[in-house]
C-alpha cells in the first residue's frame, strides 16, 4: 500500500498539465465565438440603422454616402476587432466594414414606396483564425480572402 502512494507523488500534476492546453483552446474558441456572434449582431443593427436612415424624411439630402455614414458610425463605434488591417472614420479601411446603398433611382432619393437596401459585409479575424492558419499566405491575400467574411442585410421601404 505504502509503495503505491510513493510513486504516485505528482501524478495529478502531470496530469493537469497535459490537460491543460485542451481546456485553454476550448476557452478561447468560446471568447472568439462570444465575439463572433456579437459582430454580427452589430452588423445586423448597422444595416437596420442604413436601411431605417435612408427611408425616412429628413434635412439632409438624401445621399448612398450619407446612408453608408449611418451604418459606418454605428459599426465602427460597436464592433470588436482583433483584425489588425487598417481603420478609418468613413470604413474605406482594410479592417472596417464593407457598406453597399442600393435604390432604384441610384444616388437619388428614392419615391415614396421604392426599397432601400444596405449590405453590410465585414472582414472578421478572429482570435483562433490566426493561431489555426498563421499569415503564410501570398501578398496579394486580401483582408476579406484572410478572415471570415460576416454579412447582414436589410430592405426597408421609403415612406
Amino acid at each position: 500500500m505504502n509503495f503505491k502512494v510513493k510513486y504516485q507523488r505528482g501524478a495529478q500534476a502531470v496530469e493537469f498539465a497535459l490537460v491543460l492546453p485542451f481546456f485553454l483552446a476550448l476557452l478561447l474558441l468560446i471568447i472568439d465565438f462570444g465575439f463572433l456572434v456579437y459582430n454580427k449582431a452589430v452588423i445586423t443593427n448597422a444595416s437596420r440603422e442604413g436601411a431605417r436612415a435612408g427611408t425616412v424624411l429628413t434635412a439632409v439630402p438624401w445621399t448612398t454616402t450619407a446612408v453608408a455614414a449611418v451604418a459606418c458610425n454605428y459599426a465602427k463605434n460597436s464592433l470588436i476587432t482583433t483584425s489588425s488591417g487598417t481603420h478609418t472614420s468613413s470604413c474605406g479601411g482594410t479592417a472596417d466594414p464593407v457598406i453597399v446603398v442600393s435604390n432604384p433611382n441610384g444616388n437619388v432619393p428614392p419615391h415614396f414606396g421604392d426599397p432601400v437596401s444596405v449590405r453590410v459585409t465585414y472582414p472578421y479575424q478572429g482570435l483562433l483564425k490566426s493561431l489555426i492558419s498563421p499569415s503564410h499566405t501570398s501578398p496579394q491575400t486580401t483582408a476579406i480572402e484572410s478572415a471570415w467574411s460576416l454579412t447582414a442585410s436589410s430592405t426597408m421601404n421609403h415612406e
